[in-house]
């Protein structure tokens, strides 16, 4: 029943005892659609979580890798995202970054850097049969960025698998964090004060209000906020997923190179976390149009409008 699985390197890719369905789908055409829960096993002999949702029709089209942001994991692309792609003709991929989700962590793991997290994700790159699309939400759009300048930027890998595309979703911009916290704190003061307390502490994985005031929509409905409130919680790890320290020594970004893959910018614009400012400034340093939907907030791959950003970033792959 799994497609292109012998085309995978599987000394690094190995099933787990159990598969899982995917989550009840919104959509009709894959109401009969499974995926399977993996390991990767990196170079170093760490192993990724790693959800895998294979094409419908197995058309060729290029594979998606999507890498989720601080506090999130594999599971938050797994609800919605990778069976409405696979219904849609795209072998789908969903890694929890080193020390996140159900990846393993091993005693006295901290957090990592930039360039860690693109040597993760080059050797999952590497690993899969053609080049893919890479596809980033918060700060793991930041990582999918300094994949891209990676090539471009001696301190980083010298040489990266090609990609089909980058896509990036409510991501932090090239600059890292610093200014989006300056623009919510010159607009409310305490709103800064309150998004920075619930990330330090975590109250959202408590405080439903806070919460949903970080990651959801107004008309999100109760049980759904219960729900990921409960998913937030279940896979919150003690390792951040960004050794901010080092950020410091990796942001600003440099440009990306001449030739880097087609991107696509998306967010909306009740997004707390990721501004329009911020999407903007995406956009132009690839010089595209940025989609931003209205009454979107930051989760926007679970919240009340995710499939008005599934079928954006469908109708921008099918350009590729």
């Amino acid at each position: 029943m799994i497609a292109n699985v012998s085309q995978l390197d599987d000394s690094r890719i190995r099933l787990c005892i159990a598969r899982a369905a995917a989550a009840q789908p919104t959509v009709q055409q894959v109401s009969q659609h499974q995926e399977e829960r993996r390991k990767f096993i990196l170079p170093d002999g760490v192993e990724l979580e790693f959800d895998y949702a294979p094409a419908k029709d197995g058309s060729g089209r290029p594979p998606l890798l999507f890498v989720h942001g601080s506090f999130h994991a594999a599971w938050c692309y797994r609800e919605h995202f990778l069976p409405y792609f696979a219904a849609a003709g795209y072998d789908s991929y969903a890694v929890s970054l080193r020390g996140q989700g159900e990846s393993q962590r091993l005693p006295g793991m901290k957090a990592s850097s930039l360039a860690q997290h693109v040597a993760d994700l080059s050797s999952i790159v590497a690993a899969l049969p053609r080049p893919a699309v890479l596809i980033g939400h918060s700060f793991g759009g930041l990582v999918a960025q300094r994949y891209v300048t990676g090539a471009a930027d001696a301190s980083g890998p010298a040489q990266l698998p090609q990609l089909a595309g980058l896509a990036l979703l409510c991501a932090a911009p090239a600059t890292g964090n610093s200014s989006l916290v300056m623009r919510v704190a010159r607009k409310s003061p305490v709103m800064a004060v309150k998004m920075t307390w619930s990330m330090i502490t975590k109250s959202f994985v408590r405080n439903a209000a806070a919460c949903r005031e970080l990651f959801f929509s107004e008309d999100l409905p109760p049980a759904e906020l219960k729900k990921y409130q409960a998913l937030l919680s279940d896979n919150a790890s003690p390792v951040p997923v960004i050794d901010v320290s080092k950020m410091k020594e990796e942001v600003p970004l440099p440009l990306p190179p001449k030739d880097h893959p087609p991107a696509f910018v998306l967010g909306g614009d009740k997004d707390l976390i990721v501004d329009v400012q911020a999407l903007k400034e995406s956009a132009e340093v690839y010089s595209v149009q940025p989609v931003i939907l209205e009454n979107a907030a930051h989760d926007i791959m679970l919240d009340t409008r995710w499939q008005e950003a599934a079928d954006a970033l469908s109708h921008w792959l099918s350009t590729l």
